[in-house]
């Protein structure tokens, strides 16, 4: 399996070959620095999780750049909390229940400067039944009925990156209940994700490759 900190530095290329507008480019390589210095388990994950996201988007012929950006800053809330809730322990119920703040805590970090990639980090998580996170009244009111259809269609490909890549990397145990639909991820992202068979199996098949 090929070595997590060479996505690091694949990432920081990504990021000049993309040149976003906004100063997207420097909260992007900020962000990076800022989550080595004592979450580097989230930063590996972040890493994975954009160039996943990105490579399954640019599969469905959806924005890749978007799906980039979006899986970067997905577990940005994360960069808040202790650090020593991600060292790999097996997790209390408390402790889950403090994690689950990251997916409001980082709509809020970026809203008022990347608000497409705000949302997709606010909604990752609400992709699936009894998810969390952002709801439909945080959605800016100005956006009309195709902003919302991008932004939905790109956060449920980061959400099902994200548990690609987690059940693939970490050594906790499944919180939400999808281990209980079978032991194969894909069993488990299909009970999870019914009505996107198709972007699991891309997404499975793309992670394999990634890390190999």
């Amino acid at each position: 399996m090929k070595d997590r900190s060479s996505l690091y530095q694949e990432v920081l290329r990504r990021i000049e070959e993309y040149k976003p507008q906004g100063g997207l480019d420097t909260s992007s390589k900020l962000f990076l620095h800022m989550v080595s210095v004592k979450h580097g388990e989230v930063r590996d994950h972040c890493a994975g999780v954009a160039l996943l996201a990105e490579a399954v988007a640019i599969r469905e012929k959806k924005d890749g750049k978007a799906a980039f950006f979006g899986g970067l800053f997905h577990d940005v809330g994360k960069a808040i909390l202790p650090a020593q809730l991600f060292d790999g322990h097996n997790i209390t119920a408390e402790e889950y229940a403090t994690i689950k703040e990251h997916a409001c805590f980082g709509f809020e970090i970026l809203k008022d400067m990347h608000l497409f990639t705000a949302v997709c980090s606010g909604a990752h998580h609400a992709m699936y039944k009894a998810g969390y996170g952002i709801t439909v009244d945080d959605l800016p009111k100005e956006w009309g009925l195709e902003s919302v259809a991008k932004v939905l269609e790109i956060a449920t490909i980061i959400s099902i990156c994200d548990f690609i890549d987690a059940f693939t990397h970490r050594k906790t145990q499944i919180r939400d209940g999808s281990d209980a639909a079978g032991p194969s991820l894909s069993a488990m992202l299909k009970a999870k994700y019914p009505n996107h068979g198709s972007t699991v199996e891309i997404a499975i098949e793309a992670n394999i490759k990634l890390n190999s």
